[in-house]
C-alpha cells in the first residue's frame, strides 16, 4: 500500500492504532513519552516492521530516555536545544507565525532535524502558505491535520511533504474505532 503524501502517524498509545498504521503505509508512528513507558514501545514495535519510530517528548522533564530504542525524537520548539543532547534525529513542532524569530537557530540544527510539523496556523490563508514555502525551502515540512485549520485537499497543494494524524484511544485490546484515521488515510492512498 501506499500514499500519496508523507505521513506521520502522532499520539499512538496502542497495538491496534500502530498495527492500523504500519498497514496502511505510513512513514512514521509516534509514542508520546508521557504516555508509553519503554517497555510499552518495545512491546508495541516489536509486532511492527516499516515506518520509522518517533519519542515524542512533552513538555521536561522527561526522564530517562536511554531505554528507548529509536534515532528519531520529536520536540516543541522550546525544548529544541535540550533534545540536541539527544543522539538521532529530531522532529520540531513549530506553530508558524514563530518561524522568523526560530529560522536562525533551526537552519543552524539543520543536519539533525528531520522535520518541521507545523502544528499551528496564523488563520490567514495566504501568510500561512507563505511561511510554510518558506520553511520548505530548508526542510520537510509536515502538517498537523488536528490543529491546521485547512482541509486536506487545500494542504496536498502546498509545497509540504506531508501531514501528521493523530491516533485515538482504545476502548479495550482489539476494540477500536479507525473512523478519524481511515478517513484522512483511505483519501492518501494510491491504487
Amino acid at each position: 500500500m501506499s500514499l500519496v503524501t508523507k505521513v506521520k502517524a502522532a499520539s499512538i498509545t496502542n497495538l491496534s492504532d500502530a498495527r492500523y498504521c504500519a498497514g496502511m503505509g505510513v512513514d512514521w508512528i509516534g509514542f508520546p513519552v508521557a504516555q508509553v513507558n519503554p517497555i510499552m514501545f518495545s512491546e508495541i514495535t516489536g509486532w511492527l516492521s516499516g515506518p520509522q519510530w518517533v519519542v515524542e517528548l512533552s513538555s521536561q522533564p522527561w526522564g530517562e530516555l536511554g531505554a528507548y530504542p529509536t534515532s528519531v525524537w520529536q520536540c516543541l520548539l522550546a525544548d529544541l536545544d535540550k533534545a540536541l543532547e539527544l543522539p538521532g534525529k529530531i522532529m520540531v513542532q513549530l506553530d508558524v507565525q514563530d518561524w522568523p524569530a526560530a529560522k536562525v537557530n533551526l537552519l543552524s540544527s539543520a543536519d539533525r532535524i528531520e522535520a518541521i510539523i507545523i502544528n499551528k496556523f496564523s488563520g490567514i490563508p495566504e501568510s500561512d502558505k507563505n511561511s510554510v514555502d518558506s520553511i520548505s525551502k530548508h526542510f520537510v515540512v509536515l502538517i498537523d491535520m488536528n490543529q491546521a485549520g485547512y482541509e486536506l485537499a487545500e494542504i496536498l497543494t502546498w509545497n509540504v511533504a506531508g501531514i501528521q494524524l493523530h491516533g485515538s484511544y482504545e476502548e479495550r485490546p482489539g476494540l477500536k474505532d479507525y473512523a478519524q484515521l481511515a478517513d484522512v488515510l483511505e483519501k492518501l492512498e494510491v491504487d
